[in-house]
């Protein structure tokens, strides 16, 4: 179902999942290695302040609520598409006494980026080592679904059961109504906005439970072969894993940042959805007078 025309490229709604995604003849084209945005140094030039910006606000955030809410003990984390590198940095400033803790991997890494020991060019299934949670942030948007699929065989790979990775992306309903400009193929590369069912999809048959965030139109979480029933976030947030929790402890931003967003996005789900169910009585009790 067509959506919009951006910048000379159709997109369309996929009637069974609702994702918003660029043309599908574009999709095989990008496939085949002709992406309608080139990640070069003039890329990078564009997204370097951005990305440092990030790093030091919402993307340490999502990083610590990928601790609070995971399910198995954390010693490894794994910044996925970590780009330059900057949020390897600022976890290090917070955690000086764990080098071995954060890592990252970049499959097309700028020309400037950190010299953090932990930074790793190439593929996520390259990778040899296994890590218990992790983030993913403004990446997915940048690939077809082939591509995420090859990225979900890679995080299966390197998954232990109940590892937990949370992505940072604009979904649909982010799109369409917070920002209407997100879809952007010739600067930023956003060529798809995947949908909760469009991520279930390609992630599910690899071993994955995908939830959403509540309150969150802008993320969601994997979690690799659960060992249990999807938990409460509510119960994430007010008991994390002690373990988690007091590694969490060890930078008072980092667990101020965490708990403070996750708990907030939570009440305001909460409050939107009471206040949908207060309008729709309303409607009911209009209708019958």
């Amino acid at each position: 179902m067509f959506y919009a025309n951006i910048d000379g490229y159709d997109y369309a709604r996929c009637v069974s999942c609702g994702s918003l995604h660029i043309a599908n003849d574009v999709l095989v084209d990008i496939d085949n290695g002709n992406s309608t945005r080139l990640y070069d140094e003039a890329y990078w030039n564009e997204e370097l302040c951005s990305a440092r910006t990030r790093a030091r606000g919402e993307s340490l955030t999502r990083a610590g609520e990928a601790l609070l809410y995971c399910q198995r003990p954390v010693t490894r984390f794994l910044d996925v598409g970590t780009g330059p590198g900057y949020l390897l940095d600022e976890l290090a400033k917070q955690y000086p006494k764990r080098p071995d803790l954060f890592h990252g991997v970049e499959l097309f890494p700028p020309v400037e980026r950190t010299s953090h020991p932990k930074y790793v060019e190439g593929d996520v299934g390259m990778l040899e080592e296994t890590y218990d949670v992790g983030v993913c942030i403004e990446v997915i948007e940048h690939l077809t679904p082939r591509m995420l699929g090859k990225l979900a065989d890679g995080l299966a790979k390197v998954s232990l059961p109940d590892s937990l990775w949370l992505f940072n992306t604009g979904m649909p309903d982010y799109v369409i109504n917070e920002d209407r400009g997100y879809l952007d193929p010739l600067h930023r590369g956003h060529i798809v906005s995947y949908s909760l069912r469009g991520a279930a999809h390609i992630f599910e048959p690899r071993g994955f439970r995908i939830m959403a965030l509540p309150g969150k139109s802008f993320a969601f979480v994997a979690e690799f072969q659960p060992a249990a029933d999807a938990l409460d976030f509510e119960y994430r947030i007010y008991h994390p894993l002690p373990h988690n929790d007091a590694l969490l402890r060890e930078s008072g931003l980092m667990r101020q940042a965490a708990f403070e967003s996750a708990r907030a996005y939570f009440y305001y789900s909460e409050f939107m959805a009471r206040t949908e169910w207060a309008l729709s009585l309303q409607r009911e009790l209009g209708h019958k007078k």
